[in-house]
């Protein structure tokens, strides 16, 4: 490591630039392809002492001993408002105050809790053999002590799965890929309206795993009292085995489980910070609570976050910002029953406890994802789309001396930093680039370990360095360097040609307007005055926010941030060819091809209409009090009872569709009147935008 750091020191690398990473200039490097080398600058003194204080026996030895706390003794779990948590927030307490962070602060917020205590199974084996499995746990409520109850295997867990089956009362054990098929909710609310007592799931992974002990979960999204537990392949084929010995569809097992979801639980959210002269914050990112022992999730951006923190203050840094450690509980989950059940304390932080925040929150670097695993070469980052371009900057002056591929892709809802860029203060997390080792392997697993995925120790200190060498330039920046060009420009390419032409004209003015206010933020860079670049980041705060009010949405099935017309555009897209496919007497075509990808169809097609119909009230219920508050506007489109009819129909030969087709057609002419009406708001959130950016530049 030291080799690699004289190396890094001894480099420059050529970007075009002001100051140390470019606070201006992001217009030039809007589209990374286009992005030209320039003068070469040297990395900054400030820097080369940062990198060079990093201290990797520190980063690891907190990454283990995080990633050591667990409330089971079979398979860890450290989950909000458990005592594992709590135990792993004193810890991280005291390591703040050791490392020297001022105004070390621990915050009890309230969230729903879920402490899982253990589960497992007793049985007889194919062999004959009694045989005990431990399994995991997902946020649920179930109870059982030595509990003699029946276990079925039903396939993927599907409502034809259950067909000539009775499961009241007893275990339902499927076999589900979540990333492909469905989210454990499904099968586990449809377990529920068959009558059972509990879901065993086993999650397939891209990757097998060689020995088959591999136990995977998820975030539930549903409700408590739909019961499931997690299983391992090899356990699961134990199970499987021993049924079909038995010559029976169940066998009988002893059960046992201790998982409790309890309401107004008390969850912990931990800062510390690097006072700095200006009234200005920069918030570094990470949580303590994580499935299993999570390793990396987040044990690892546990670690890096206090390494980063640990070498500023070593090296003698003394920012203009205030930089802000904030730790927080209940990421992976804590609301029962909602869609939106994750990132819960960044969201209490933000909306409960410091709302006065957002006034002078500057920034935020996640460091969540772009995990080290050994063998994986790229990394990359996820940023709101204005800071996309100098996160690029910042990065790449370090890229020669790098061994690993970086890519730079838009933020999303799957890390906690989003109510917070909801509220105003744009981020930069840390991502995975075009990676998968992680992923495939060990994302939410019992191998979220160095064991079974040892730590790239090379690819972990430079990940503190890049991420510390984020922050700093941030630091060094008076005005905020955002780039709202790319946010117009990230707008109008979504847009299909038939829009394109309402908009035309407002997004020509709003590319004049971003081009005069860049040249506005420029200028106060250069001054130094701060007092004139504190009101210009207060100023373009609000114009940041007029475009995410306007523009930002949720899709319905992935609850991922998109542009809100695209799932209307899309929808409108599948229904047309859904039509034409059946209007052409193409009753399968229009089925697999088409119909499937419209909305909730996926899953009218394989759960009954009572776990559906959950499912999609539950996007609109449970949410004011989350991340995903207000981003869905206007109802699904409802495909299920043409789903059912042309299931019935789909061998038919020459089956009369045309009610199944005019259904259809109401339900385009829904959706394009939901488009209209969304391409209405968002043309209006632009030219307000854009008013409030010739706003700035007349001083008006």
């Amino acid at each position: 490591m030291k080799k690699l750091l004289a190396i890094l020191m001894s480099l420059v690398f050529a970007f075009t630039m002001f100051g140390l990473s470019g606070c201006g200039n992001e217009e030039a490097q809007m589209e990374e392809e286009e992005a030209a080398a320039e003068p070469a600058v040297e990395l900054s003194e400030e820097y080369t002492a940062f990198a060079d204080a990093v201290d990797m026996d520190f980063a690891k030895e907190v990454n283990k001993t995080v990633a050591s706390f667990g409330d089971d003794e079979a398979v860890g779990m450290r989950s909000a408002g458990s005592p594992a948590e709590k135990e792993t927030c004193d810890y991280l307490e005291g390591v703040m105050n050791d490392i020297g962070l001022n105004n070390v602060t621990v915050d009890n917020i309230t969230v729903d809790g879920w402490t899982f205590n253990g589960a497992n199974i007793t049985f007889t084996n194919a062999k004959g053999e009694e045989q005990k499995i431990d399994l995991g746990g997902y946020q649920t409520t179930i109870q059982a002590d030595n509990q003699e109850v029946e276990l079925v295997y039903v396939n993927r867990g599907t409502e034809e799965d259950y067909e000539g089956l009775d499961v009241t009362g007893k275990l339902v054990l499927f076999e589900i890929n979540q990333e492909e098929d469905w989210w454990i909710n499904y099968p586990a609310y449809q377990a529920k309206e068959k009558g059972a007592l509990c879901a065993i799931a086993m999650r397939e992974f891209a990757n097998k795993d060689e020995d088959g002990t591999r136990i995977g979960v998820q975030d539930v999204c549903g409700p408590a009292d739909a019961p499931a537990l997690a299983i391992s392949r090899k356990d699961c084929n134990a199970l499987k085995k021993a049924i079909k010995a038995s010559g029976e569809d169940s066998i009988k097992v002893t059960f046992n489980a201790d998982s409790k979801v309890t309401e107004n639980a008390t969850s912990h959210n931990l800062y510390g910070e690097i006072p700095g002269a200006e009234d200005e914050t920069i918030f570094v990112f990470a949580h303590m609570d994580g499935y299993f022992h999570a390793a990396y999730d987040d044990a690892w951006g546990v670690a890096v976050s206090m390494a980063i923190a640990k070498a500023m203050i070593d090296s003698g840094y003394t920012p203009d910002k205030t930089i802000r450690f904030c730790i927080h509980g209940a990421e992976e989950w804590g609301r029962e029953g909602s869609e939106y059940d994750w990132s819960v304390g960044a969201y209490e932080d933000i909306m409960t406890n410091h709302p006065d925040w957002v006034d002078g929150g500057f920034a935020i670097v996640n460091n969540d994802s772009g995990y080290t695993v050994e063998g994986e070469p790229n990394k990359g980052t996820r940023s709101s789309i204005e800071l996309k371009s100098f996160a690029k900057s910042s990065i790449d002056e370090l890229a020669d001396s790098s061994k690993y591929t970086w890519k730079h892709q838009n933020l999303s809802t799957y890390t906690e930093d989003f109510q917070w860029t909801r509220m105003g203060i744009p981020a930069i997390c840390a991502g995975d680039g075009d990676g998968t080792s992680y992923d495939d392997n060990g994302y939410h697993s019992t191998y979220d370990s160095w064991e079974y995925q040892p730590l790239d120790e090379e690819g972990m200190a430079e990940m503190i360095r890049t991420f510390g060498k984020v922050t700093m330039d941030l630091d060094s920046c008076l005005v905020r360097p955002m780039n709202f060009k790319a946010r117009i420009k990230n707008f109008e390419k979504s847009l299909n040609d038939d829009a394109k032409d309402q908009f035309a004209e407002s997004l020509e003015e709003a590319y004049a307007a971003a081009d005069a206010l860049k040249a506005v933020m420029d200028e106060v860079e250069e001054s130094g005055d701060d007092a004139a670049a504190t009101e210009l980041n207060k100023q373009t705060q609000e114009v940041y926010l007029a475009f995410q009010n306007s523009l930002l949405g949720l899709d319905f099935i992935n609850v991922d941030a998109i542009i809100r017309h695209d799932m209307y555009e899309d929808n409108i897209e599948y229904l047309d060819q859904t039509i034409k496919a059946l209007e052409a007497g193409n009753i399968q075509e229009a089925y697999d091809e088409y119909l499937w990808a419209i909305d909730w169809s996926w899953y009218d097609m394989f759960f009954d209409k009572g776990t559906t119909d959950y499912m999609k009230n539950q996007l609109f219920s449970k949410r004011d009090d989350t991340w995903g508050a207000d981003l869905i506007k206007y109802p699904h489109a409802d495909t299920n009872a043409i789903v059912v009819s042309l299931r019935d129909k789909y061998d038919q030969e020459g089956a009369d569709v045309s009610e199944e087709i005019a259904a259809l057609k109401a339900i385009k002419a829904q959706q394009e009147g939901y488009l209209k009406e969304v391409y209405a708001e968002e043309l209006a959130g632009i030219q307000n935008a854009t008013k409030l950016m010739n706003g700035i530049v007349t001083n008006e």
